[in-house]
């Protein structure tokens, strides 16, 4: 007898405009779990609640969707393009890198908790490396709170290392991120 086992299959596409609601929820669960310790809960809900940029995304955004489960659903997002200027407020406008099309950056990646270390964060990291791969840039950066271990262990299984980069946000309480980078 051969033993049972299930397969996951899940897809990653292009997010739309309709998977706005969902990917407000994977942003808000995943937060709420990840951030608990981190941020005060009554940031964690101002952060979270609708609207904002994600609602309205910059032209230069693109967003990838993974979609699992018996009935599927969005699960997780992940958004990226040229990389930003980062302030201490809030990321701005473009670096000359970005512009360029040399440097891209990881501006999210979020999963539901339900589906952490099921792959389908390393799905979503393989499908946005390869996208900025065959956007031609050579380099890619994205920003992660200094006391997340568990994303920080996540990213540097995917081969990022940290490069000095540090910002206070001090919309979130004054927490502190680090920046992460690799080739392409």
């Amino acid at each position: 007898m051969s033993p049972a086992y299930s397969v996951q299959v899940i897809e990653i596409r292009s997010g739309s405009a309709a998977d706005a609601p969902a990917i407000a929820q994977v942003r808000r669960e995943s937060w709420h779990a990840a951030y608990s310790a981190i941020i005060a809960p009554s940031i964690l809900d101002r952060a979270t609640a609708t609207g904002g940029s994600a609602a309205s995304p910059p032209s230069y955004r693109r967003t990838l969707v993974a979609v699992a489960g018996e009935q599927p659903a969005v699960v997780g997002y992940a958004s990226f393009g040229p990389e930003r200027i980062v302030a201490s407020a809030k990321p701005g406008p473009l670096t000359p890198a970005g512009r360029s099309g040399e440097v891209g950056e990881l501006y999210a990646l979020y999963l539901l908790p339900a589906w952490w270390s099921a792959g389908v964060g390393r799905a979503l990291m393989v499908s946005v490396l390869d996208a900025l791969r065959g956007d031609r840039y050579r380099r890619v950066v994205l920003w992660v709170l200094a006391d997340n271990a568990r994303a920080r262990r996540f990213y540097e299984r995917a081969g990022f290392t940290v490069d000095g980069g540090t910002n206070i946000l001090s919309g979130l309480g004054g927490v502190l991120e680090v920046r992460y980078a690799r080739d392409v």
